[in-house]
């Protein structure tokens, strides 16, 4: 599989540092610690995949779902939302306003490599 680039949103250090020790040096991966600076990283960098938090300051998660699927230029970007959310309604509800998979937290690594293969091996 040749790399791929992935952009990684979350304000918690910790669990962009868990992804990106999952991640490990296979792919292209920027992170962004919240929805705003993710926004501004898209205008110049093109993901082949989002790995997306919810609960971040200013622009939550589900808003940066809303404006990456509702621009022309990123719609076609899947969205892998990770976050402590893990009620039905949450997933429900982020995947009804665009996102293409919802992982609960705590990060699980064959989850996440899973997913990875899922949706990069195309």
């Amino acid at each position: 599989m040749t790399a791929k680039k992935i952009l990684v949103i979350d304000d918690d250090p910790i669990c962009s540092g868990v992804l990106l020790a999952i991640i490990g040096d296979e792919h292209q991966v920027i992170s962004a610690n919240s929805g705003s600076s993710a926004l501004e990283i898209l205008t110049t960098f093109k993901p082949d995949l989002i790995l997306l938090d919810i609960n971040m300051p200013n622009i939550n998660g589900y808003q940066v779902v809303k404006l990456v699927k509702n621009n022309p230029l990123t719609s076609n970007i899947p969205i892998i939302i990770i976050s402590s959310l893990a009620e039905d309604s949450d997933k429900e509800f982020g995947l009804k306003i665009g996102a293409d998979d919802y992982l609960t937290k705590p990060i699980m690594p064959d989850a996440i490599e899973t997913t990875l293969a899922k949706y990069l091996d195309h």
